[in-house]
C-alpha cells in the first residue's frame, strides 16, 4: 500500500481457515480519514493484487504460493534481485535468490555505500515468535532477550534470539508461581547475568510496581523485594506503579552501579516527572530529588545512556504540558545521575513517542515512533513513523538519517525495541496496525575516508571528528575522555574539530528559545547559551544584561546569572509542573486549587489566596461504568476499565479499547452486566463486534442483545439468533409487519407511534424501544404534553413550574396553588403598567397567563386596562371577604380593553390586615409570541411631587424585573 511518501510492504491480509471470519473496523479516537477499500477471496493464496493470486507472479497450490523464478515472498511480490542490484553495484545470483554486492556496497539491492552506514533485514531460520510491542530487549553475550510486550494475548513472556545461529528460542517455565505474568510497557536493564524488569501493564490493564530478575545463566526468575523509603501521605513512595517509563543502567567508576527509572504513567498520580533509583548491591529503592531545568511529566519517551559523557539523554514522549492537555514533545534533556541535574538541550525537528533511542559510537540514533499529534483530521503527522534521526551530543545538533528505498520490510512502526550488538543497531518488533516480529539491522559507517566538510557534516551512524595533526577524520571514540570533558577541546589551538560553524538560523532559534523561559532556574539550565537578567526578570541569549540608570535614559551593564547556584531560592517554584491533584497534594510546598492548577502553598509565597480543592476519586479505582462516568473519567466497555480523561493514550496505546463513553446513560443497566445488554436496538447490537441479537420469535422486532459470535449463546435458540444482520420486521414489540416486509402495521399499539413504533404518542412519555412502555404525562391539568424521555411537563400557564406543574414561580412574583384545580397569578402593583413579552423559545408552550390585584385605597376608583398583541380571550373575576370568586367578564377579546371599578360599588382597601376585594384576570387561548400590557391604577388628581417620586422608583423596579421580560411604567 502506498500513499505519498508512506508505504506498507506487508500484505494486510486476514486468513480464516475455519470458513468463518468476522472483520470489525473501528476508530478508537475521534479522527477523520479518507477510508479504504477491502476485497475478499475464497480458496486463494496471499497476494498484493486484489484480483490475482500470488500477485500474478506465481501459482497457488493448496493456499501456498509457488513463485516464478525472479520472485519470492509469501505473496510472490518481492523481486529476488530488486532494482537489478543497482546495475554495476552488484550482480544477481538467481540460485541464491539475492544480490551479490561489490566491495563498497551493501543492502538488498546493493544501493547503500557501506562507509556511510547501511540497513538490512535479518531473516531468522525456523519458527518466529508472535509479534509484540512495548516489550524490552536486552543483549547478553551473543543473545537478544525479548521480554513481555503487548501481543493481544498471543505471545509468551520471553523469547531469545541467537545472533550467531540466526534462530529464535522460546523459554518455557515449569513453575508459574515463580514466573511473572505477561506484561507490556515495563522496563528492563541487564546487570551481570541478570535482566531486571520493573513495572508495566499486566492482564486486565493492571499497572504494577513489581521488580523481577531473570537469571540468564540459570534460566530462572526471582521476584525481588526492595528496601523502600518510609512512606507517609505527604510524599511519593517508591517503587511507583508505572508503565511507559524508562530504566537505564548507570555504570561509572565514580558512582555505585544503579538503575535509574525516569518518568512514566501511574494510574494514581497520572503522568510522572519522577526519577527513581534502585541500587543493585543494597536493593534500596528511592525517589530522588532532582534539580536543574524543571522537567514536565511524560510517557513513552526514550532514555539513552552515553558512556562518553556519562549522562542519560531523554527525548520525546507524550508529555503533560497542562492539567487537561497532554501532547507530543520534541524536547531533549540530559540528566546527570551524579549531580541529579536536568539540562534542556536543542529540540528535535519533530515530536514522537514510543520510539527508540540508542547510542552508537558517540551518536544517538532515534528510530520510528508515533508522531500523530493531529486532532480531528490529518495534517500529515504519521501514526507510524519511518523516520530515523541522529543527535550529535558534541555539537548539540540534530540530523535526519537517510533510509534506503529498497528494503524488504515495513520500516514505519512504534512500540519497538532497539539494542546494540557488535557495534550494530538491532530493531525488533513494534506495531504498525499489526504486531511485528521482524528484525532490522543498522551498521554504522566509517569516518576514515571522509574529507573535512563531510567529516563534520555527515552522520554515517558514528560521530566523526577531524584530527588536525594527521589531517584525517576519526571516530569520536578514539578521542581520550580527558579531551572530551574539556569544553575548549575544539578551539583553534586544539588537536580536533568536532562541529561545523553555527548557522545564523540556529543562533536566531536559540535567541527565541531563551526569551521564552520565564524563570532563572529554567534559564540557566540549558545548552542554548542563556543568561538571566535579575533586574528585568528576563532570560537573554547574552551573558551581559542592560540595567537602566535611575532618572536617566542611559544604561549600565551587569553580568547575567548563568549558574543555578546564583538563582534565588523560591519554595514551591516547581509546583506548576504537577498536573494532577494527587501528585500536587504530596508535594510539601504545593496545593491544588479549584481551578485545577498546582500552585505554591499560600503560606510560603506571596499572592492572592487560592481556593483549595480536595482530590476526587482516582479513576483507575472505580470499577463500574456508572461511578466512572459520574466523575471526570472514561469508561472502556470491552476492557471493563475506568481511566482518567487525560490517560486514554497512555492506557490504550495499541487500540485496545474498542468502545468508550463518558456518558452515564450509555452504561449497562446493572453493574457486572455485559455491555451488550445496554443495546436496545438490533442495529446498535449488531455494530458491537462481541454482540448478537436474540429475537423473541413474535415477529414484532422485540428481542435482547447478548454476547456471542456467529454461533448463538446457549440461552438463545439458533433460529432466533442474528449476528451479522437483523430481523426485517423492527416494530419494537408494538406491531407486526405486512407480508413479512419491514413496514410496520399502522397505527402502532401500546400508545406508540413512528415508522417503527419507536416513540410515544403525544401526552405520553417513556422509551418504547424493544417493548418499553409509555406512561401518561401527569401535569395537574395544566398541560397535556411532556418531555418524551423524562415526563417533565410542558406547563401551559405562565408562572406554573415543576416537573408536574405543581408549584408557582414565587421568585418571579407568581403566587397561588396550582394543585386541586387551582392556578398561579402574577401580583400586579397598583399604579404601574406592566408589559409581559412571551417570545422566547421556552415560552412556546404557554396558552394562558393569570394576574391579580387588590386595590388598596378605599376612597378612589380603580381603573383597569389591558392590551394584547394577538388574539386572546379574557375573563375577569372578583373575590370579596367571605365570598367565593364570581365572574365579572367572560370570554372577552383582550386586544384593547379599559374599564373602571367604582369605589361605591366595591369595598377597596384593607381592614384588620384583611384584603376586602381582589380582582383576578385570566388571559387564555393565545399562541406565542405575544406581548401584554396591563395595569390597575387608583390615581387621585395630579400631584406633581408624588409623580416624580413614583417615576424615580420606576428605574429600580425595572432593573429587578428585566430578567422576566416584564417591564413597568407608572
Amino acid at each position: 500500500m502506498y500513499k505519498g511518501d508512506y508505504s506498507v510492504r506487508r500484505v494486510p491480509e486476514v486468513v480464516a481457515h475455519s470458513g468463518y471470519a468476522l472483520i470489525h473496523f473501528y476508530s478508537d479516537v475521534a479522527y477523520n480519514m479518507s477510508g479504504f477499500n477491502i476485497s475478499y477471496r475464497l480458496n486463494s493464496c496471499p497476494s498484493r493484487l486484489a484480483g490475482r493470486n500470488c500477485s500474478g507472479n506465481g501459482v497457488c497450490i493448496d493456499g501456498v504460493c509457488t513463485c516464478d523464478a525472479m520472485y519470492t515472498g509469501e505473496a510472490c511480490d518481492l523481486l529476488i534481485c530488486p532494482n537489478n542490484c543497482s546495475y554495476s553495484n552488484g550482480e544477481c545470483a538467481r540460485d541464491q535468490h539475492r544480490c551479490l554486492c561489490g566491495p563498497k556496497y551493501k543492502g538488498e539491492d546493493c544501493s547503500q555505500v557501506g562507509d556511510l552506514g547501511y540497513w538490512e533485514v535479518i531473516r531468522p531460520r525456523g519458527i518466529l515468535p508472535n509479534g509484540s510491542a512495548s516489550h524490552t530487549a536486552s543483549v547478553w553475550r551473543d543473545s537478544l532477550h525479548i521480554i513481555g510486550g503487548e501481543s493481544y494475548g498471543t505471545a509468551g513472556m520471553i523469547y531469545t534470539y541467537d545472533f550467531t545461529g540466526n534462530v529464535w528460542e522460546t523459554y518455557h517455565s515449569t513453575d508459574s508461581k515463580t514466573t511473572p505474568t505477561p506484561r507490556y510497557g515495563h522496563s528492563a536493564v541487564i546487570f551481570g547475568d541478570k535482566i531486571y524488569i520493573y513495572g508495566g501493564v499486566k492482564s486486565g490493564g493492571v499497572v504494577c510496581n513489581e521488580l523481577w530478575a531473570f537469571d540468564v545463566s540459570a534460566k530462572s526468575w526471582e521476584n525481588i523485594t526492595v528496601r523502600a523509603e518510609p512512606c507517609n501521605s505527604s510524599s511519593l513512595c517508591g517503587p511507583l506503579k508505572s508503565a511507559g517509563h524508562t530504566a537505564t543502567l548507570v555504570t561509572s567508576k565514580r558512582s555505585i552501579e544503579k538503575m535509574i527509572v525516569i518518568f512514566g504513567h501511574s494510574p494514581t498520580y497520572g503522568y510522572l516527572n519522577t526519577v527513581q533509583e534502585y541500587h543493585f548491591g543494597t536493593r534500596e529503592w528511592s525517589i530522588v530529588k532532582t534539580h536543574g531545568f524543571p522537567v514536565k511529566a511524560r510517557y513513552g519517551h526514550s532514555a539513552a545512556w552515553d558512556p562518553l559523557t556519562e549522562q542519560i539523554y531523554v527525548y520525546g514522549g507524550y508529555t503533560s504540558e497542562a492539567p487537561a492537555s497532554p501532547l507530543l514533545s520534541n524536547r531533549l534533556y540530559s540528566y546527570n545521575p551524579s549531580r541529579r541535574e536536568w539540562t534542556l538541550l536543542s529540540s528535535a525537528p519533530s515530536a514522537r513517542f514510543l520510539h527508540s533511542a540508542t547510542f552508537l559510537d558517540g551518536l544517538m540514533i532515534v528510530f520510528g515512533g508515533n508522531a500523530h499529534n493531529d486532532t480531528s483530521s490529518s495534517s500529515g503527522a504519521k501514526c507510524y513513523s519511518a523516520e530515523a534521526l541522529t543527535y550529535d551530543v558534541a555539537c548539540d545538533s540534530w540530523a535526519t538519517l537517510q533510509l534506503p528505498t529498497q528494503l524488504r520490510a515495513d520500516i514505519a512502526r512504534f512500540g519497538h525495541s532497539s539494542a546494540v550488538f557488535n557495534s550494530s543497531l538491532y530493531i525488533y518488533g513494534g506495531f504498525n496496525g499489526q504486531m511485528l516480529n521482524d528484525i532490522l539491522k543498522y551498521t554504522g559507517g566509517s569516518c576514515y575516508n571522509l574529507t573535512l566538510p563531510m567529516c563534520l557534516n555527515t552522520r554515517p551512524g558514528v560521530k566523526c571528528v577531524w584530527e588536525k595533526k594527521i589531517r584525517q577524520c576519526v571516530p569520536i571514540t578514539e578521542v581520550s575522555k580527558a579531551i572530551l570533558v574539556d569544553t575548549h577541546w575544539d578551539k583553534d589551538e586544539a588537536y580536533y574539530v568536532r562541529c561545523p560553524g553555527e548557522r545564523r538560523s540556529s543562533i536566531a532559534a536559540n535567541i527565541m528559545a531563551c526569551s521564552q523561559l520565564e524563570d532563572c532556574v529554567s534559564c540557566v539550565h540549558t545548552s542554548l547559551g542563556c543568561g538571566w537578567c535579575p533586574h528585568a526578570n528576563v532570560c537573554s541569549h547574552d551573558i551581559v544584561c542592560k540595567k537602566p540608570v535611575p532618572n536617566s535614559q542611559a544604561f549600565t551593564t551587569e553580568r547575567a546569572v548563568t549558574l543555578g547556584s546564583e538563582c534565588p531560592v523560591v519554595k514551591g517554584a516547581s509546583c506548576h509542573v504537577y498536573h494532577s491533584c494527587q501528585t500536587c497534594s504530596v508535594q510539601p510546598d504545593c496545593v491544588w486549587t479549584t481551578y485545577e492548577h498546582c500552585v505554591a502553598n499560600d503560606s510560603l509565597v506571596e499572592g492572592p489566596e487560592q481556593p483549595v480543592q480536595k482530590c476526587g476519586p482516582i479513576c483507575s479505582e472505580l470499577n463500574s461504568c456508572l461511578n466512572c462516568t459520574n466523575e471526570e473519567c472514561i469508561w472502556c466497555h470491552n476492557e471493563g476499565r475506568c481511566v482518567d480523561k487525560t490517560a486514554y493514550t497512555a492506557s490504550f496505546p495499541y487500540g485496545q479499547c474498542r468502545e468508550w463513553t463518558t456518558i452515564r446513560n450509555r452504561c449497562p443497566v446493572s453493574p457486572g452486566e455485559s455491555a451488550c445488554m445496554s443495546h436496545k436496538w438490533c442495529s446498535e447490537c449488531r455494530d458491537a463486534p462481541e454482540c448478537g441479537w436474540c429475537d423473541d420469535g413474535t415477529g414484532t422486532g422485540k428481542g435482547v442483545c447478548l454476547q456471542g459470535g456467529n454461533n448463538p449463546p446457549s440461552s438463545c435458540p439458533k433460529k432466533h439468533w442474528y449476528f451479522t444482520h437483523c430481523p426485517s420486521c423492527q416494530c419494537n414489540g408494538h406491531s407486526t409487519c405486512v407480508n413479512n416486509s419491514s413496514v410496520c402495521v399502522q397505527p402502532c399499539g401500546n400508545l406508540t407511534s413512528g415508522d417503527h413504533c419507536e416513540t410515544c404518542i403525544p401526552g405520553y412519555y417513556g422509551n418504547p424501544v424493544n417493548g418499553g412502555n409509555c406512561t401518561r404525562c401527569e401535569c395537574n391539568n395544566h398541560g397535556s404534553h411532556c418531555f418524551p424521555d423524562t415526563g417533565k411537563c410542558y406547563c401551559t400557564t405562565k408562572g406554573i413550574i415543576g416537573d408536574h406543574c405543581e408549584k408557582c414561580d414565587t421568585q418571579n412574583h407568581y403566587h397561588g396553588d396550582p394543585t386541586n384545580h387551582g392556578s398561579c397569578f402574577y401580583d400586579l402593583t397598583i399604579d404601574y403598567q406592566f408589559t409581559f413579552n412571551l417570545s422566547k423559545k421556552d415560552d412556546r408552550h404557554y396558552t394562558q397567563i393569570n394576574f391579580k390585584n387588590s386595590p388598596p385605597k378605599a376612597d378612589i376608583d380603580a381603573d383597569f386596562s389591558i392590551t394584547c398583541s394577538v388574539l386572546a380571550k379574557m375573563n375577569i373575576t372578583i373575590k370579596t371577604v367571605n365570598q367565593p370568586e364570581k365572574p365579572l367578564l367572560t370570554g372577552h377579546n383582550c386586544s384593547n380593553f379599559r374599564t373602571r371599578f367604582n369605589k361605591n360599588d366595591h369595598s377597596f382597601g384593607v381592614v384588620d390586615n384583611v384584603t376586602l376585594t381582589t380582582f383576578f384576570v385570566y388571559v387564555y387561548d393565545f399562541q406565542t409570541p405575544l406581548w401584554i400590557q396591563i395595569s390597575f391604577s387608583q390615581y387621585p388628581k395630579l400631584n406633581l411631587q408624588q409623580f416624580f417620586i413614583t417615576f424615580s422608583s420606576l428605574q429600580f423596579l425595572n432593573s429587578l424585573l428585566g430578567a422576566q421580560n416584564t417591564s413597568i411604567v407608572p
